[in-house]
């Protein structure tokens, strides 16, 4: 009888729930350049008189604001909100990653006018005027996509909103580096994507572990990057 309920007992317990987790570093192993800062010319007074080029953020190597992202099956996403700033007469931060059905909340921290322009395609684009003191402005991402984000009165202001069909994306971070965790066992597709350097794709497959993947944008052809 005892053993009768030590079975019933086993039986009943919950079933761990296995997942497996990717990690790795982003580089550029080539040469390239320092970028210039961008002048602001007579915005200098609001804006101060140099901008930071962010096209390219290298430390040591390492690739900033690279977006990695997951693809295949049975992987969910969950929305969220996700603020976009306009500070200092930059976008912040520069790059944005968000699953779809997510909100994208515009703010304005700036004491001049900014307009902000969206270049999407498959979500309704964004083209309005903020003024200092304005409400944020908020609108939802339905459908994946790259969007490029500028602002039609000051030429050097740029960002990115990355919208993916799944919560299983990140940005790398100031050394490179980027993690995404919780992903069920299974075969994907791990892609990399830069605004300068281009796209990679890598196939893996996760189990019950933690995979370390790297990817070096050097290996994107010429033709397909901007650098």
């Amino acid at each position: 009888m005892h053993l009768i309920y030590l079975l019933i007992t086993i039986l009943l317990l919950p079933v761990p729930a296995f997942s497996g987790t990717v990690k790795g570093t982003a580089i550029f192993s080539g040469k390239i350049g320092q970028l210039e800062p961008y002048k602001t010319g007579k915005y200098k007074k609001a804006c101060g008189s140099n901008i930071p080029n962010k096209s390219i953020l290298l430390d040591n190597k390492r690739v900033r604001n690279a977006v990695i992202s997951l693809y295949g099956q049975n992987l969910k996403k969950k929305g969220g909100e996700y603020r976009l700033d306009q500070r200092k007469c930059q976008y912040e931060p520069h790059v944005i990653t968000m699953p779809v059905d997510s909100e994208l909340k515009i703010h304005m921290s700036d004491p001049i006018n900014h307009n902000i322009h969206t270049y999407s395609f498959e979500n309704d684009p964004i083209n309005i005027m903020f003024l200092p003191g304005q409400d944020a402005y908020s609108q939802e991402m339905e459908e994946a996509e790259i969007i490029k984000v500028e602002c039609d009165l000051h030429s050097w202001m740029k960002a990115w909103v990355v919208v993916t069909p799944n919560s299983y994306s990140t940005v790398s971070g100031s050394d490179g580096s980027f993690k995404i965790g919780d992903i069920p066992p299974g075969k994907y597709k791990l892609t990399a994507w830069h605004e300068t350097f281009g796209s990679l794709t890598k196939k893996i497959t996760i189990g019950n572990e933690e995979m370390n993947i790297d990817f070096d944008f050097l290996e994107v052809p010429k033709e397909e990057a901007r650098r």
